[in-house]
């Protein structure tokens, strides 16, 4: 190679080996990328032909760099500080001088959790940011790929390319309902009429799944996109609803209500943001995304001791 000339070698490959050297996964390194798996493993056997070299090598679950793999590291490294700082923006970012508005996809339960700090934030440090929040529909993911939303809180994400998901904290679930006497036994539950909560207009959930698993059902006498109207319907009726602890304690203490541990174990809900990979440099974005991440964690329900 003529000295001074590029290398003809992708260096997108290069950013892929990086992260693989880091994670020592393909699934860890396609979630920080923003990559299907797959895209991952063939960018992998891209890099070992164009070095000669099996680079990493599975053991176990984990993949274990070579040798060759392990002196490639350092520079790598190099490489990617020098073009953080060729690509650095000349100034400061500065988010008082930001004029934007963004799109934000969050339920109301989203919304409950981040508005509050989020608005906060912005009305000190970005006062000529507005924010424009809709539901989370069936074409989410989708929005969020093609820039129609900018990010979105919520759930339940879909796996797609070129989205990156964000676990921000886990919500265990709970049963709602008016005060009323005796404990909530599995029989009470599958007996009551419940709401079901469905941002997204899709019958069913994780909570009716395991029922069926069990060869159980219950009757769900309404489906509703909003968990207040559930919430409404729980404190003032006899119905119940399944919804997030965070969620629940919030409304009992201005409502009627009694909160309940579930009558079987579930695992609590992953409560996440999701972004187009696209974005994820974007200085005005990357900045959004830390605040919702401060409010989100403010919001957190609290681990209570064994």
């Amino acid at each position: 190679m003529t000295p001074g000339a590029w290398p003809d070698v992708d260096l997108d490959l290069l950013r892929v080996l990086d992260v693989l050297l880091r994670t020592e996964s393909t699934v860890l390194a396609a979630r920080e990328l923003g990559l299907t798996q797959s895209a991952v493993s063939h960018a992998l056997r891209r890099l070992r032909e164009a070095f000669g070299d099996p680079l990493l090598v599975r053991v176990g679950r984990r993949f274990v760099p070579t040798e060759r793999a392990r002196e490639l590291a350092p520079a790598l490294a190099e490489a990617r500080l020098a073009v953080t700082r060729v690509l650095a923006p000349r100034e400061t970012f500065d988010p008082a001088k930001l004029r934007t508005t963004f799109r934000m996809a969050l339920a109301d339960y989203a919304e409950s959790v981040i508005l509050p700090g989020l608005l906060t934030t912005l009305a000190t440090d970005a006062p000529e940011v507005d924010l424009v929040t809709t539901l989370s529909g069936d074409a989410l993911e989708e929005d969020l790929q093609h820039g129609r939303v900018d990010l979105a809180c919520g759930g339940f994400f879909q796996e797609r390319a070129g989205l990156v998901l964000r676990t921000l904290f886990r919500d265990p679930l709970v049963c709602v309902r008016r005060p009323t006497k005796g404990r909530l036994t599995l029989a009470r539950y599958l007996a009551a009429r419940h709401v079901l909560v469905s941002p997204r207009g899709r019958p069913g959930g994780i909570v009716d799944d395991h029922l069926a698993a069990a060869n159980q059902t219950r009757r769900v006498v309404l489906r509703t996109p909003t968990f207040q109207t559930a919430i409404t319907l729980a404190a003032r009726t006899d119905l119940l609803v399944t919804i997030p602890e965070s969620l629940a304690r919030l409304h009992a203490e201005h409502a009627p209500l009694t909160v309940e541990p579930l009558p079987f174990e579930l695992p609590p809900l992953r409560f996440a943001m999701a972004y187009a990979a696209s974005r994820k440099d974007d200085v005005s974005h990357r900045w959004l995304r830390e605040r919702v991440v401060e409010a989100a964690q403010a919001r957190a329900p609290k681990r209570r001791g064994k």
